[in-house]
């Protein structure tokens, strides 16, 4: 593995575990009235674009990042379009 790629898995991993505490508190409490409903709307479009550049081009990190971040978001938007 070169620098540069163990930088870019690095980067997926750590993109892969930023909304997990978020997810955690809102599936905990179910408020969401301080997430913005049009950001998430946004992070769903951008990690749907993002895994398709993945696939696209066989960036493994960038996919790797999308399978965790995804399901993140959209549980999180879920959430709000059900609670908010």
């Amino acid at each position: 593995m070169t620098l540069v790629e163990f930088i870019g898995y690095a980067g997926a991993c750590v993109a892969a575990v930023i909304f997990l505490p978020q997810v955690i508190q809102t599936i905990k409490t179910k408020d969401t009235s301080g997430l913005s409903l049009p950001t998430y709307i946004l992070m769903v479009i951008s990690n749907t674009l993002w895994a398709t550049y993945g696939i696209m081009t066989m960036d493994y990190a960038i996919i790797l990042s999308q399978v965790f971040l995804s399901p993140m978001a959209l549980i999180i938007l879920g959430y709000k379009l059900r609670f908010g």
